[in-house]
């Protein structure tokens, strides 16, 4: 529990002193794991086995849960995007049941 408050302060302070990072999860992504003190340029094979990319799912989480309830954290064009293919990947899982 105090891993993912941590995380969830670093993507809070990540997308409050990047405004980029609200446009793009791997800008996001990288930004924390900067704050972390993870070296993102070492080889994926690396970072993989280093355990470091196992925090990907719960950066985005907290981004989305971060800006529903700070919208003012959220990049209009980008949450633009996400809500169109979110209604594109709902007509599709229900055509598909």
């Amino acid at each position: 529990m105090e891993t993912l408050k941590r995380i969830h302060d670093l993507v809070r302070v990540e997308l409050t002193e990047n405004p980029a990072a609200r446009k793009s999860d791997i800008t996001l992504i990288l930004g924390v794991f900067k704050r972390q003190g993870i070296d993102a340029s070492k080889s994926f094979e690396s970072l993989a086995a280093s355990g470091s990319l196992r925090q990907m799912e719960s950066i985005t989480r907290a981004r989305r849960k971060i800006q529903e309830q700070h919208p003012e954290l959220k990049d209009a064009g980008t949450a633009e995007l996400r809500a169109e293919r979110e209604e594109t990947f709902k007509e599709y899982a229900a055509a598909n049941k």
